[in-house]
């Protein structure tokens, strides 16, 4: 164990000094984790070793612990007081028991209103939570399962007839070759700045969602065939024209891109595979390109 985790920081340390960066906590975690897990040792680590920060998941979890926690204890708290009072009332006169039932009341209204307050909290810290959950952390597009989610709501009405549906996948020309001679966080930055210029040069109604590694799928939603072309078409052209500057690094890059349409009674992997399908095409003739399967 200790010789695989100082491989990894050996590699974690030239992959800093490739990019120019000083080995600070965070920019160290970054690519130590990444670097184990595009080596497909991560699963064999232990995770505290990595100095992974909690998941969304865990957060949630502790928020609702927190919440319902305090739901409980109020409740205890309302039921105890009742049963003070119940047994009370045989004691005292009717304007005791008059004064004893307003005061009750308003200490009980008090204590809804703050379980509300946590409850709504909870569930704005929950459509955060989920929100985040749908968004790649690094590209800040959509992730893979966003895609699965809006894709599946999407084909539900075209089982039977063909929806106005185009799928592209775009994927970086030679990526493996910018990890290996600029280093991982260069790589990432390639990866950043080209979310951004696809982002651009689509309609705000299309959305961009990052597939794996360097592929990108772009649903072109209520378009036809040729606005989805023009839209590929514009992203190619920018990107070859574009020099990216990381510090003293000029990067050079080209994309190729796979082109779908919708036909009736797809599934998410039917139209996700002729994309794939035609960007394979682009890949093994020339790339810098598109195909439309």
């Amino acid at each position: 164990m200790e010789e695989l985790i100082l491989k990894i920081s050996q590699k974690t340390l030239k992959e800093l000094e490739k990019a120019k960066k000083l080995p600070f906590p965070l920019y160290y975690k970054e690519v130590f984790n990444k670097i184990a897990y595009d080596e497909g040792i991560i699963d064999n680590l232990n995770p505290k070793l990595l100095c992974l920060e909690p998941s969304i998941h865990e957060i949630f979890l502790e928020k609702t612990h927190e919440a319902l926690n305090h739901i409980n204890h109020t409740s205890k708290e309302i039921k105890n007081h009742s049963k003070e009072i119940i047994e009370e009332i045989n004691e005292v006169s009717a304007d005791e028991i008059k004064e004893m039932v307003i005061k009750f009341s308003a200490e009980l209204i008090d204590k809804i209103t703050k379980m509300e307050e946590k409850i709504n909290e909870l569930e704005k810290e929950l459509e955060k939570a989920y929100k985040e959950l749908l968004i790649d952390p690094l590209t800040r597009v959509f992730n893979r399962k966003a895609l699965e989610k809006d894709l599946k709501e999407i084909l539900k009405k075209g089982k039977d007839k063909d929806l106005d549906l185009v799928v592209a996948i775009v994927d970086i020309d030679n990526f493996k070759q910018i990890n290996a001679s600029y280093g991982h966080l260069i790589g990432d930055f390639v990866l950043v700045k080209l979310a951004q210029i696809i982002k651009a040069l689509v309609r705000k109604t299309d959305r961009i969602y990052r597939y794996g590694g360097d592929e990108f799928i772009i649903v072109f939603n209520r378009s036809t065939l040729l606005n989805a072309q023009k839209s590929i078409e514009r992203i190619i052209n920018k990107i070859s024209k574009t020099t990216l500057k990381y510090k003293d690094n000029l990067i050079k890059i080209t994309v190729s891109a796979g082109i779908a349409t919708h036909k009736r009674g797809d599934n998410i992997e039917d139209i996700v595979k002729r994309a794939d399908e035609a960007l394979y095409k682009v890949k093994i003739k020339s790339k810098n390109g598109y195909n439309t399967y």
